[in-house]
This record gives structure tokens, C-alpha cells and sequence, in this order.
């Protein structure tokens, strides 16, 4: 009889403790964002949420210590306070090319569709709204992928959402 109540216990407190710990990915030396509670609503950001970006020093099974940029020393962070957890991928060219790419021809194709009048003379006058979004598609995915390929951003990979 007692060995069924310590195989519940067990069963029971097992993923309680996995929760408690920080994934694999969560290593020193690694470049993390996390987001942490913040007491008051906060006009930009997650509401009534904190974003801290830095570098891994260590991880001490539900505790990592985030060495922050601008700061002095290391700030220990409870794996239970954490919100959300995403680990860099580092920066892209590539990545952020396809990204903006992607969101330019969106963009262009609705712009070039709500502004296309074929009977206006100035542009755009396409004959269908469907051939203004494929032009406006195409200018898009182009200016996109310039400014995906001069200004990369860091990509990043979600490891704890919560």
C-alpha cells in the first residue's frame, strides 16, 4: 500500500519539478529575451509585462542569471516568473529578407488594390484590381527584401510560453 502512495507522489510531483526547470536550450553563453511580470499596465510592450534581453551567465535548476547590457552584475530571474522565454537565433540577412519580403507584398498588393481607379489617368489605372495587386505585390516583396537585406534583425526561437 505504501508503495502505490509513493508511486502517486511521484507521478504526481515528476512534471511539477520539469516544469520548474529552464528547457535545454537555456545554456550559459546564450542570448535570451524574457518576459517577466510588471506590477502596473505599461503603454508599449505586453500588458503588465517586462521584456529583459541579455546574455545567460548561468542556470541553477529553476533559477537563471541574465547578464543584462548597460548593467553591472547579473540578475537572477525564478523560472516560475517567467512568462515567456525565446533564445536567439542570431541575426539573419537571409531570414529577415524572406520576412520582409513577405509583409511588403502583402502590403503593396492591398495598397495597389484599395488605390487602383481604372478610369483614373494618373497611377495606378489598372484594368482589374487583381492586376494592380500582383504589380503592387511585386514592389513590395522587392523594397522589402532590400530593406530585409540592408537592416537584419535577430531572430528568435519561443522555448517557454506561459
Amino acid at each position: 500500500m505504501n508503495r502505490h502512495l509513493l508511486v502517486a507522489i511521484f507521478l504526481l510531483g515528476a512534471p511539477r519539478l520539469a516544469i520548474a526547470q529552464f528547457p535545454a536550450e537555456v545554456q550559459s553563453g546564450t542570448r535570451v529575451r524574457v518576459w517577466i511580470p510588471e506590477t502596473a499596465r505599461q503603454e508599449d510592450g505586453p500588458e503588465r509585462r517586462q521584456l529583459l534581453r541579455g546574455t545567460v551567465e548561468s542556470v541553477d535548476g529553476s533559477t537563471v542569471r541574465l547578464r543584462v547590457p548597460g548593467t553591472t552584475g547579473s540578475l537572477a530571474i525564478q523560472r516560475a516568473s517567467v512568462r515567456r522565454l525565446d533564445v536567439s537565433r542570431g541575426v539573419s540577412r537571409g531570414a529577415s529578407m524572406v520576412e520582409r519580403a513577405v509583409g511588403g507584398a502583402v502590403g503593396g498588393a492591398i495598397t495597389f488594390a484599395l488605390l487602383n481607379d481604372p478610369g483614373r489617368s494618373s497611377y495606378p489605372h489598372y484594368r482589374s484590381d487583381w492586376r494592380a495587386a500582383g504589380d503592387g505585390a511585386a514592389w513590395g516583396a522587392g523594397i522589402g527584401a532590400v530593406v530585409g537585406l540592408i537592416w537584419p534583425y535577430e531572430q528568435w526561437h519561443r522555448v517557454i510560453r506561459r
